[in-house]
């Protein structure tokens, strides 16, 4: 029954129209069948919100969503596990400390990235980070991996009397950069940059996330997963914590730093490792740092932008708005002032540097923690390069076939593989010499 009310809103929205009833019924008065018709209006007018709840965008050019009992079980668990995000953000009443921090920084922000051309000039806001040289390397393995461990100083730092910069510089975790290695001995080949998304970080789920063992294995790449900002090892408090709910400068903060780390990173990557390719990938959270690493990086390979949340204002803006409007004016925030601040670190700020046809993007059709409209907001920003849209959610898309293909042909498209194929769903890659 559930499927099929979700199927007549899913349909009635795709044509733009109302649901539409048939109902055999014997002769009826004139009266009769007005009221009929009133409540069927009703009726059909619950059917279009319930569709546009459920895919969350109203664009006329994205494919039709299939409602199938799979696709609702994934449109679910999505559904439940941001209903909880959102129930631990909402626990945390804020004091009345924390608002008036929230207000000062904001105002204090706003004012000076105005003040030192950061609005209209986002691109100068960064600073180019020094080469990462001798990093520290530890072995370990996990689930049948053997990887190192690379640890560095980060030596990011907010800008001099940047507001929020004194809070950044005394979260101790954060001031060293992490990432999982996993290199083969043999001579020059490939690399990806596999940038972890929100709430992860940790070795097991980035190289589940990742489908690693394809990658090093199958493809034979070699990999490098940084660790984001005040994640995983890098966490003050559980990993995340901070970043989107700290204030506004602690979402800047993250994002400058996380574009200063995975360069560096990078140049690690080329100066030291016989790269013969460096390419990027990143899923979520790590897919908007993809998006912006693209727009400092001109020599990147490729850069996939996995159910990229393009818009990081406009995505909390949806989840939190409902909660807040009564004291915006009272606590002095604004959205307007947000998303000038945030401007700094959007990738729709700022035009990619790498070429169209290294520009990738997967998306789901029914994601609720990355609205359909902010993938195609980036698409549209991007060009609209090759896209691919899978029948599935936010959480669904490393058990999608048609994404695993989609990713396996970029890479081998731009890593320099060839001959790859598709059996049973997976795809063997076989590598250059």
């Amino acid at each position: 029954m559930l499927v099929t009310v979700f199927r007549r809103a899913l349909t009635a929205g795709e044509r733009g129209t109302a649901a539409t009833v048939t109902v055999v019924r014997p002769a009826v008065g004139r009266r009769d069948l007005g009221a009929m018709r009133s409540r069927m209006t009703i009726v059909d007018e619950v059917f279009g919100q319930t569709r546009d709840w459920i895919v969350g965008h109203r664009e006329d050019d994205l494919p039709r969503a299939r409602l199938t009992p799979a696709l609702a079980a994934k449109w679910i668990v999505d559904e439940w596990a941001l209903q909880l995000e959102s129930a631990n953000s909402r626990l945390r009443a804020p004091s009345m400390s924390f608002r008036r921090r929230l207000r000062d920084e904001l105002g204090d922000g706003v004012e000076m990235f105005n003040t030192e051309g950061w609005v209209d000039d986002p691109r100068s806001y960064h600073e180019d980070p020094p080469p990462l040289k001798r990093p520290r390397m530890t072995k370990k393995s996990v689930a049948g991996l053997e990887y190192e461990h690379l640890i560095v100083k980060s030596g990011y730092e907010p800008h001099a009397d940047e507001p929020g910069r004194d809070r950044w510089l005394g979260y101790e975790p954060n001031r060293n950069a992490h990432a999982w290695v996993l290199r083969h001995d043999d001579g020059p080949r490939p690399w990806l940059i596999c940038i972890n998304g929100y709430r992860t970080g940790t070795p097991l789920v980035d190289f589940t996330t990742f489908n690693a063992k394809h990658l090093h294995h199958d493809l034979g790449l070699n990999l490098a997963f940084p660790v984001s900002p005040l994640h995983g090892p890098r966490s003050v408090g559980a990993s995340g914590d901070r970043v989107l709910f700290g204030g506004a400068m602690n979402t800047v903060h993250t994002a400058a730093q996380a574009i200063w780390d995975i360069r560096r990173l990078k140049s690690w990557i080329q100066d030291t490792q016989d790269a013969t390719a460096v390419g990027a990938s990143g899923i979520s959270l790590g897919g908007y740092f993809t998006s912006l690493l693209a727009c400092f990086e001109d020599d990147l390979a490729c850069a996939i932008a996995g159910v990229p949340e393009a818009d990081l204002v406009r995505g909390m803006r949806r989840n939190v708005e409902a909660l807040l409007p009564p004291f915006y004016e009272q606590w002095g925030l604004s959205w307007r002032s947000l998303e000038r601040v945030n401007r700094v670190v959007s990738p729709l700020a700022m035009d990619p540097l790498i070429p169209k046809e290294a520009r990738y993007i997967f998306g789901g059709l029914v994601d609720r923690w990355v609205r359909p409209g902010n993938v195609h907001a980036l698409w549209e920003h991007w060009d609209e390069p090759e896209i691919c849209w899978y029948q599935g959610s936010h959480l669904s898309f490393r058990i999608e076939p048609e994404v695993n293909r989609f990713i396996d042909r970029a890479l081998a498209d731009r890593l320099g593989v060839v001959d790859a194929r598709s059996t049973s769903g997976r795809s063997h890659i076989r590598l250059i010499s």
